[in-house]
């Protein structure tokens, strides 16, 4: 190595090479007339090429003794790097993760209906399996922060899985309702919660580009779990009974077992590919303290806590209103199954809007919940059969659109960064308003004897969703002209 290379890659070992005591006045002048040794910031062009030049020369001829010689430079291999099979067998994992996870509580409509008749208990009481599960599969999320933070999202989601799956299982031999809300509402539903967050952050660290098309597109397992899992359970309760039923669910829940173990490779890979800093899906906390300082922050927060109470009024109660208005249960998980369709049709929609009309996420959230205002209205003023088909598929492709946009519309207003915990933070309002939806559903019956009452509030807090989603893109608009973009 010439003196020159020496000099310019390793400065402040200069003081050994020929200089005694007495020059070192002389060495901090020389220094000083070479800034370009102590200040990157001031480099000219020309030290800079000098430099990458000379350390090309001694890692080629260096090369033998890589291994002992640490070197200055890291270089940085991306996610790109991942064969694309693994790819796309990850992508696959999320979309089944999040079909398991919302399959199984849209399925418990169904068997809502059933328990009512079986234990002749009140639906205040029994809709609280439906309301503790949806909640705490939102909370779930946030609850899982921190064994997240330190063994990744692909352990969390084999833990979560087998612990959920195996509570379902044994809630068949139940010999009551308090039984199972532990058992299922409870127990299930805290430890699915990771199932259904997680996929959702490792799918944006999978790919480098189309990180929002990806997201939108695994969300679509909502929609087919709503129709799959309920068919599955209405087709396990006519042969099976509900107890039968619950031991076949549990089964088909396990496969969130494998799907993890897929995200435990694309965690390892990513990890020995990227070496300058962990994925997102690796370790990533699911709070952020500092969110709460911005005031629309906790806009959208009440925004998450109105979605979640009105959107799914249908998909909780459509199996036992339909039996109040004389049809039978199959009529009403028909329905149901309807509206896991048009859900699908919807979020591919939701997500095909993304490509082709170039407005945000907010925007499609603003007019989406109008028109689910209308499936509130027919469910409330129309009992025929074709009326109740129709509010079930409007419903539908409401709530895919919507939920194919909500989770994309947190990560263009938080990007990679804040986007874990922003949704997670969105998650756990969601969860308040699941609990808050199922049980004043079953409150408001047992009260006044129908469920006229939270349908017709759904149309209220739809029309102020509405308008406050709007005010949210006008304001960020205002915003952006005055002051550049602004994240809230």
């Amino acid at each position: 190595m010439t003196e020159e290379k020496r000099r310019l890659l390793f400065p402040e070992f200069e003081h050994l090479n020929g200089l005694d005591d007495d020059s070192s006045d002389q060495y901090k002048s020389q220094l000083k007339s070479q800034p370009y040794l102590h200040n990157k910031n001031e480099l000219s062009t020309s030290s800079k090429e000098r430099q990458e030049t000379c350390f090309k020369n001694v890692t080629s001829d260096y090369s033998g003794y890589g291994r002992q010689v640490s070197s200055p430079v890291v270089a940085k291999v991306t996610n790109a790097s991942l064969p694309f099979v693994l790819k796309l067998l990850v992508v696959f994992a999320c979309l089944v993760s999040i079909l398991i996870s919302m399959g199984l509580g849209y399925s418990l409509s169904v068997l809502y209906a059933q328990l009512i008749r079986v234990f002749e208990v009140d639906r205040s009481i029994v809709v609280l399996n439906q309301s503790f599960y949806e909640a705490l599969l939102a909370v779930g999320g946030a609850l899982w922060s921190f064994p997240v933070s330190k063994i990744g999202y692909g352990f969390c989601i084999i833990i979560g899985g087998l612990v959920g799956s195996i509570c379902v299982a044994v809630s068949s031999v139940a010999a009551n309702v308090p039984t199972i809300i532990i058992l299922v509402g409870i127990m299930s539903g805290a430890s699915f919660g990771v199932v259904y967050m997680g996929p959702f952050v490792v799918a944006g660290d999978i790919f480098d580009s189309y990180k929002t098309a990806v997201i939108g597109f695994v969300s679509i397992g909502s929609s087919l779990g709503q129709f799959t899992m309920s068919y599955f359970m209405e087709i396990c309760i006519e042969k099976y009974d509900w107890n039968g039923a619950l031991l076949v669910i549990g089964g088909i829940c396990l496969n969130a077992v494998p799907c993890g173990m897929l995200m435990v490779l694309n965690q390892r890979h990513s990890s020995k590919s990227d070496l300058n800093k962990p994925s997102a899906s690796a370790k990533q906390s699911l709070f952020k303290l500092t969110l709460f300082k911005q005031k629309l922050f906790w806009l959208l927060l009440l925004n998450s806590v109105i979605l979640a109470f009105t959107a799914l009024a249908e998909s909780r109660f459509m199996v036992d209103l339909v039996e109040l208005k004389g049809f039978e249960r199959k009529v009403g998980s028909f329905f149901i199954t309807m509206i896991g369709v048009s859900n699908l049709i919807g979020g591919l929609i939701g997500s095909l809007s993304k490509i082709t009309c170039k407005i945000s996420s907010a925007t499609h959230m603003g007019y989406w919940i109008l028109v689910t205002g209308l499936s509130h209205g027919l469910v409330v003023y129309v009992d025929s059969y074709s009326g109740l088909l129709a509010a079930s598929l409007v419903n539908g492709l409401c709530i895919g659109n919507i939920y194919a946009h909500v989770a994309i519309a947190m990560y263009e207003i938080y990007g990679t960064e804040d986007y874990a915990p922003s949704f997670a933070t969105w998650n756990v309002m969601k969860g308040v308003g699941n609990f808050l939806g199922g049980y004043f559903g079953g409150f408001i019956h047992d009260t006044t004897g129908s469920y006229d009452l939270l349908f017709q509030t759904s149309i209220v807090l739809s029309i102020f969703y509405s308008l406050s989603f709007f005010g949210i893109v006008l304001y960020r608009k205002y915003k952006a002209k005055h002051s550049g973009y602004v994240k809230i």
